[in-house]
């Protein structure tokens, strides 16, 4: 036993080798029995995903922030229900970390009636909030699998509230990590421990109801699949979960295998380090040859030793997986088989290959950052193949509040909010977006209802509603996302911050002609004297975000514009906060948007009268909203002349392009400008 990270495992999250056991067990069984096996583990599956939700404390359990696996007694991931395709994926490592270290060691052991809890980041592969418990499943005395639940908990003890230090230097701030860890025994959990894990956070009683709801769920899936061993047999439930990893690696080369060959590459660019205003790249290249895609990457940013804003590389193939999973692979089981059709080699010393004490937890952004490249170019990729499937993305911008202090109950809370689920779906081919679909990388999520919400943490909701352009506009446009603001209620003091990016440079581009998500940022009034308007019922105040910006706003205080990182600030009671959840990107050229669609959003309060004018080139009456066709006619015809003025041949173009530059002040982290290097050897960045 090494007493440091363990480099091997993390490598492992292509399927193990079948074994001479697993062979001739899969051999036994019959097609039809294993089609119902295959609906019944499902059924399993699900059930333990909706008992994990039901029973948890957290914003990221109660809506949807879960995942429920079961692994193969090697550790793979067989089957999972989930709309959170990363936790799926990523969830195996700290299996097979418990398969190697402690399977056959004296002083650990693995039995049944064990649990094992975890939520270091480098096996968990995301950042230290997100945290799982596992138990492994025996039958006549052999080990048959492992099931287990990961859910993102919220406070994790780190010098900030939330679980997400936006200051963290290196990895020693950022909270409680712990490996893979027996945490029960004889099918009860350890009281020495679970008083440990509690008192390293502030907020006990939510991380000790979480890890209880995860057990729980874990303990009824075991009887399900102990019911189905003793009718059907182990070696037959050993031999099914197997063939569901065999099936699906063979299914999945033969879909790759119907793309184009070619390379696609996308650059991506993060705004923001910490709540510094800098610049930051990750270039993807994806390849296709044959039945296989490769990812690598063509010019990524240094690592960033005194900020958070690294990954590691396995939580950039677990993000990978939010588009593989739920959008190419959308017909086959979601489990790390999958992985069998991609390889992929990461660069050194980079914010996607985070290494030594470099922190990481603001990982979400640039894993996040990095997906929405793969959406981009999955859309490409995958045209001539579904083209129905070649969709624009989901807001990719990753804004979520998080606070700390103690609720309306006297009880420590610290916990992000739910209304990243809330966020648009990217524009379709034949169709809009969908508004407030939930979040791209927790499709099955929910955003909560304002009184859930209100009910135990310290909040007035002010307003939460969709507000004119939050999307990006298209010949389809994006979703709309919600937008709402909140006061501090009940409580004297509440500490306050913002995670993301997309201030300055848009989080979430559009597809083939359509346009980026606009830009957002956090508006606060600390100082606040809305509880005196709310007092009187002034019908002033602002209903919405578009209102919040307008001549006529009532709330005076001390008004401050935030990017969507935010460091954490005290507020105190009757402070206001007010977030944007952005809408879907849009999809194919603006000018061939119907014009009653258009029309039909400004009546719905979606897009603003200027934009249907001016991006839009609607001609319209501004008393009856009605359309002028000839109007538009004309309009767009111009604007499409004035288009062709001022195209300019390719080369022409690459010549001026090459001059510009950002402004030097943002370049500090890039690690130089066009073309970044992965070493921190490569001197100025100019």
């Amino acid at each position: 036993m090494a007493y440091t990270r363990d480099t091997e495992v993390v490598e492992r999250l292509k399927p193990e080798a079948v074994t001479p056991e697993e062979q001739a067990a899969m051999a036994g069984v019959e097609d039809l029995d294993f089609e119902i096996f295959q609906h019944k583990m499902n059924m399993i599956a699900l059930e333990g995903k909706e008992t994990t939700m039901k029973l948890g404390a957290s914003t990221g359990m109660r809506w949807g922030d879960v995942a429920f696996g079961i692994y193969t007694a090697l550790g793979d991931l067989s089957v999972v229900a989930t709309g959170i395709w990363f936790h799926a994926v990523l969830g195996q490592i700290p299996v097979k970390y418990i398969v190697k270290h402690y399977l056959n060691d004296p002083t650990v052991g693995v039995e049944a009636g064990d649990s094992f809890f975890f939520n270091d980041p480098f096996y968990s592969g995301v950042h230290a909030a997100d945290m799982g418990l596992c138990v492994p499943v025996f039958a006549e005395g052999e080990l048959l699998c492992f099931v287990g639940a990961n859910v993102h908990t919220g406070e994790n003890g780190s010098a900030e509230p939330g679980g997400q230090p936006i200051a963290a230097k290196s990895r020693y701030e950022e909270g409680l990590m712990v490996p893979p860890i027996k945490v029960g025994e004889n099918y009860t959990l350890r009281e020495d421990l679970m008083t440990m894990l509690g008192t390293a956070t502030r907020d006990p009683r939510t991380m000790v109801l979480d890890i209880k709801a995860r057990l729980a769920a874990c303990r009824i899936v075991e009887r399900r699949i102990q019911a189905i061993v003793a009718e059907k047999g182990v070696a037959f439930f050993r031999g099914a979960l197997r063939k569901i990893l065999a099936t699906t690696a063979r299914a999945a080369r033969k879909k790759v295998s119907k793309l184009n060959d070619g390379t696609w590459r996308q650059p991506r660019f993060l705004d923001i380090v910490g709540s510094e205003e800098k610049l930051v790249k990750i270039g993807i290249c994806l390849e296709k040859k044959g039945d296989k895609l490769k990812l690598t990457f063509d010019g990524v940013s240094p690592l960033l030793d005194n900020h958070p804003q690294n990954s590691f590389f396995q939580g950039i193939i677990g993000l990978a997986m939010v588009y593989f999973c739920g959008w190419f692979f959308h017909d086959l089981p979601a489990n790390n088989a999958l992985l069998d059709a991609l390889d992929w080699e990461f660069p050194d010393k980079t914010i996607v290959k985070a290494s030594g004490d470099a922190p990481t937890a603001l990982a979400p952004s640039v894993q996040t950052c990095f997906v929405h490249g793969i959406f981009l170019i999955g859309a490409r990729m995958i045209y001539n193949l579904d083209p129905k499937r070649a969709v624009a993305s989901w807001f990719s911008g990753f804004g979520v509040p998080y606070f700390g202090g103690f609720n309306q109950w006297e009880e420590p809370v610290a916990d992000i909010s739910p209304e990243l689920n809330a966020t648009g779906a990217g524009a379709r081919p034949d169709q809009d977006g969908v508004n407030g679909a939930g979040a791209f990388f927790a499709t099955m999520s929910d955003c909560s209802d304002v009184e859930t919400t209100e009910a135990d943490r310290p909040f007035l909701y002010l307003f939460r509603n969709y507000f004119k352009n939050s999307y990006g506009p298209g010949k389809y446009r994006g979703g709309s996302g919600v937008g709402f603001g909140v006061a501090i209620h009940h409580v004297p003091w509440l500490a306050m911050g913002g995670l993301g990016y997309g201030s300055k440079y848009p989080a979430t581009l559009g597809i083939f002609g359509g346009y980026a998500v606009p830009s957002g940022f956090i508006q606060t009034v600390h100082g606040s004297d809305i509880k005196k308007h709310l007092a009187e019922s002034d019908r002033d105040l602002p209903v919405d975000l578009d209102q919040l910006y307008e001549e006529g706003n009532p709330e005076k205080g001390n008004r401050g514009l935030h990017n969507i990182t935010m460091g954490i600030t005290p507020f105190v009671n009757g402070d206001t906060y007010y977030m944007p959840a952005g809408g879907g990107a849009g999809y194919g050229d603006v000018l061939e948007r119907e014009a009653e669609a258009v029309m039909a959003d400004v009546r719905e309060g979606l897009v603003s009268r200027e934009t249907a004018a001016n991006l839009y080139k609607v001609a319209f009456d501004p008393e009856t909203l009605l359309v002028d066709q000839e109007g538009t006619e004309k309009l767009r015809r111009d604007a499409f002349q004035e288009r062709k003025a001022r195209g300019v041949p390719l080369e022409q173009f690459e010549e001026e392009w090459a001059k510009l530059s950002p402004p030097r002040s943002a370049l500090t982290y890039y690690g130089g400008y066009p073309h970044p290097k992965p070493k921190r050897d490569f001197g100025l960045p100019f």
